[in-house]
């Protein structure tokens, strides 16, 4: 059997979160830390290559340290970030460390960072759709041999919080923190790591949800695009401009939306103006402290629109998960008159 074994280290560790939050954040990474213990992983380790068969493990101690650390600090993430703006010398990184190994030929370098970006992805899905917004990656690079040659990807995860407060404050729908064993298991049965170009609509859906995840306060016609997209993948309605048959849709399975979550409108023709070349275009902020609330009130970002309609991509993920099932089939009734 032969392994390797690779550092992630990530500059800025820490999501968001208030008391609440952070306790049930705390509470997931240990189930996380304890669950990656040579765990099996069939995963595509390298684009055009086989799907392989592998052990991982996940040493998730000092992220955990580094949490509880801000809770005995400050009493919560939010907190302790505030804290840490005014005061540097206040830690905000930590390290994940995976090991990887498998039978049979050894492991070559490039093999390994490109299953262990699998597994990160893999990760951040998994911790989303159990907690949405339950893991940050910013700041990131490798530390191993050879990690010079390699980028470790970037994940926010603030879009996916956002939609759980969003969820949490209109009281629709009821997002609750998923069994991390069983969210896993069902990622599994997707095959989502056994591919790189997603060809099932739910790997489709599940690979834009990691784009999601990639962006950073970014609430424009981009982001509406990425969110409409999921919607209309998994409720099998890709006719364009068909609203009342997307609203329909949604509410056969989520049941009735209330008027502040329903958002479908909205992203249906933000969607259509991008195209049309009338939507506005901002430059990249500049990303501190203060970018969230600055921007929430920019024309042209649609906190709330792109904030709900995750909201319903997240819970209809639940469902599926909740029912092992990987997508819905709808059958419209008709009848002569």
């Amino acid at each position: 059997m032969t392994s390797a074994t690779i550092k992630l280290h990530i500059g800025n560790a820490l999501p968001p979160g208030n008391q609440a939050e952070s306790a049930r954040v705390i509470s997931l990474w240990k189930t996380i830390d304890g669950f990656f213990k040579h765990k099996p992983f069939v995963a595509m380790a390298g684009t055009n290559a086989q799907s392989g068969e592998y052990q991982v493990s996940l040493d998730a101690s000092a992220l955990l340290t580094l949490m509880e650390q801000a809770v005995s600090n400050a009493g919560s993430f939010d907190a302790y970030a505030t804290k840490q703006g005014a005061d540097s010398s206040l830690p905000m990184d930590a390290a994940l460390i995976i090991a990887v190994n498998r039978s049979g030929t050894a492991l070559t370098e490039l093999e390994s960072y490109q299953l262990v970006s699998v597994f990160i992805q893999q990760l951040v899905l998994a911790c989303n759709i159990s907690l949405p917004g339950s893991i940050q990656i910013l700041d990131a690079r490798f530390d191993g041999d050879g990690a010079h040659r390699y980028e470790a990807q970037a994940f926010d995860s603030r879009i996916l919080f956002g939609a759980m407060k969003a969820a949490n404050y209109n009281e629709w729908p009821v997002l609750p923190v998923q069994s991390f064993e069983r969210v896993w298991q069902w990622l599994e049965t997707c095959e989502t790591s056994c591919t790189d170009t997603a060809l099932k609509n739910i790997n489709k859906v599940l690979f834009t949800l990691l784009k999601v995840a990639e962006q950073r306060h970014e609430y424009s016609a981009r982001t509406v695009l990425l969110v409409i997209y999921q919607l209309e993948v998994l409720l099998d309605c890709r006719q364009a401009g068909n609203h009342d048959l997307l609203h329909a849709r949604a509410r056969s399975v989520l049941g009735a939306i209330p008027e502040q979550s329903n958002c479908l409108r909205e992203l249906q023709e933000v969607r259509n103006n991008l195209f049309l070349a009338s939507q506005p275009v901002h430059r990249p902020p500049l990303i501190c402290n203060t970018t969230a609330d600055v921007l929430r009130g920019q024309i042209g970002q649609h906190n709330s629109a792109v904030e709900s309609g995750s909201a319903m991509v997240l819970a209809l993920l639940h469902d599926l998960i909740k029912h092992d099932a990987q997508c819905y089939t709808f059958s419209e009734s008709w009848k002569r008159a």
